[in-house]
C-alpha cells in the first residue's frame, strides 16, 4: 500500500495547478451531468455512477475508503442497489476498494487484458472481475445502456471508454486529464497508440463533455483535444532533437512548446520526465 500512496502523492503534485489558487484536492462532490448520470469524486480522483429503474452501475472504486463514501452519496440520490462495477482499467489508483459493492452482491466487470495484470500484480483490496470483455460492449440495466468501448493500446493495453446511450458525455479515465499534462513517465503506455485514440475520440460523433479520471467534474470536447495536441508536439519536438543528434540530457533544455501548453497543470513538474518517455519511445520501441 506503501506504493500506491508514493504514486498518488507523484499525480498529486503533476495536477497542481500551476499559478496559486485555492483548490482543496480532496474534496469530495457529486455532480449530474446527464438525467441519472453523475460525476462523483474529487479533484484527485473521480468516478462515474449511473441510476437506473432497476439498480445503480458504477465504475472504479479508488479506494475502501472512496468506496464506501460513494456509496453514501448514491444514497443520497436513490435507494437502489449498486448492480455493476465497471473497471475502466488496470491501475491501482482506480481499482482498488470496492468490496463495499460486492458485499451487497454487484457484480464486477473489466477488460479481458486487465486480468492477467491483477494476477501479475495482486492487492488485498482489489475485488477481482466476476464478468471480461473482449471489446465493445452494451451494458443495460433498467431503462439505461453503458456502452464500454475498447480503443486497443493505449494508456495500458486494457482502458475502456464508457458512454450512457443517449447523452454526450463521456467517462474518459487517465487518457485525459483535463487541462493537465499528466504523468508523462509511466512506463506502460503507448504514446503513439494513445494519440491515435485521442484522434479516434475527437473523430467520434455524439458527444461534447467528458468526465476524466481526476480533475475537474466535467470538463468540455476541447480539454481533450487540447491534451492530443501537446503530446503531438511534445512527440514532434522530441523526434526533431533526436534527429538532430541530441542525446537525451541535452534534450531537456531544447524542448520550447507553444505558450498554450505551458500554461497546462503539471508542465513544468513533468516536461523533463514526459521528453524521456517520448525519447525512450523512440529510441527503444516502448
Amino acid at each position: 500500500m506503501r506504493l500506491v500512496f508514493i504514486i498518488a502523492a507523484i499525480y498529486l503534485a503533476a495536477i497542481a495547478p500551476v499559478r496559486s489558487q485555492s483548490l482543496d484536492i480532496f474534496k469530495k462532490t457529486t455532480t449530474e451531468v446527464a438525467p441519472g448520470v453523475y460525476s462523483y469524486g474529487s479533484f484527485s480522483a473521480r468516478s462515474l455512477f449511473v441510476v437506473t429503474t432497476d439498480g445503480v452501475i458504477t465504475t472504479d472504486p479508488v479506494s475502501a475508503k472512496n468506496a464506501a463514501d460513494m456509496r453514501e452519496a448514491i444514497a443520497e440520490v436513490t435507494d437502489q442497489p449498486v448492480k455493476y462495477v465497471v473497471y475502466s482499467h488496470q491501475h491501482w489508483d482506480h481499482v482498488l476498494g470496492g468490496q463495499v459493492f460486492k458485499d451487497e452482491g454487484a457484480t464486477f466487470i473489466s477488460h479481458e487484458k486487465c486480468i492477467p495484470h491483477f494476477i501479475l500484480h495482486p492487492n488485498d483490496d482489489l475485488v477481482m472481475p466476476d464478468q471480461t470483455i473482449a471489446g465493445d460492449h452494451d451494458l443495460t440495466v433498467g431503462d439505461k445502456t453503458l456502452k464500454l468501448m475498447y480503443f486497443g493500446h493505449n494508456h495500458g493495453d486494457c482502458m475502456l471508454v464508457m458512454q450512457v446511450d443517449g447523452t454526450r458525455v463521456l467517462y474518459i479515465n487517465d487518457l485525459v486529464t483535463p487541462y493537465s499534462v499528466g504523468l508523462g513517465f509511466m512506463p506502460d503506455y503507448d504514446p503513439g497508440e494513445w494519440v491515435r485514440t485521442l484522434h479516434e475520440l475527437e473523430a467520434m460523433d455524439g458527444w461534447m463533455q467528458f468526465i476524466g479520471g481526476h480533475g475537474i467534474p466535467i470538463a468540455p470536447k476541447d480539454a481533450m483535444v487540447q491534451r492530443r495536441r501537446y503530446m503531438e508536439a511534445l512527440m514532434a519536438a522530441v523526434l526533431d532533437g533526436i534527429e538532430s543528434g541530441k542525446r537525451l540530457e541535452e534534450l531537456y533544455g531544447t524542448i520550447e512548446l507553444a505558450e498554450e501548453f505551458k500554461e497546462m497543470r503539471g508542465y513544468d513538474t513533468h516536461i523533463r520526465r514526459s521528453a524521456e518517455r517520448i525519447y525512450h519511445y523512440y529510441t527503444m520501441g516502448w
